[in-house]
């Protein structure tokens, strides 16, 4: 039997140095029913992705000190984190920004102002 309490919690590990987008994301995805940690500091991230091995990564792309582009290639080059999603989040809808999330292993962009509809539909297959 297959209740709701026997099921695995899927975590999502949320990146950004903006307090407020970190309060926002972590509210939304908790109302979907996700266990959430967020992080201001992206160093910190890989430590615990690595540890930890969420389900998806959400993860912006500005940051001061470890941008977006270069902890997603971190994650992609270790073993223990290679696999698991990762969707970028940004303000920047340029296309060379977009191309070189894509090349870089992203698997989805979800753009600032976050238009929540949009975003559920690129996080919920990583699910």
């Amino acid at each position: 039997m297959n209740l709701p309490w026997n099921r695995p919690v899927k975590t999502v590990l949320v990146i950004d140095d903006d307090p407020f987008i970190l309060l926002a994301v972590e509210k939304f995805l908790k109302i979907k029913g996700l266990a959430v940690v967020t992080m201001q500091e992206p160093e910190k991230a890989f430590a615990y992705a690595t540890l930890q091995k969420p389900t998806l990564i959400i993860s912006d792309v500005s940051m001061p000190g470890l941008d977006g582009f270069t902890l997603l290639k971190g994650f992609r080059e270790h073993k223990a984190t290679k696999n698991i999603p990762l969707i970028l989040l940004t303000a920047s809808d340029r296309m060379a920004d977009v191309e070189k999330g894509f090349s870089s292993g992203a698997e989805a962009y979800i753009i600032k102002p976050i238009d929540w509809d949009r975003a559920w539909a690129k996080i919920q297959p990583f699910l």
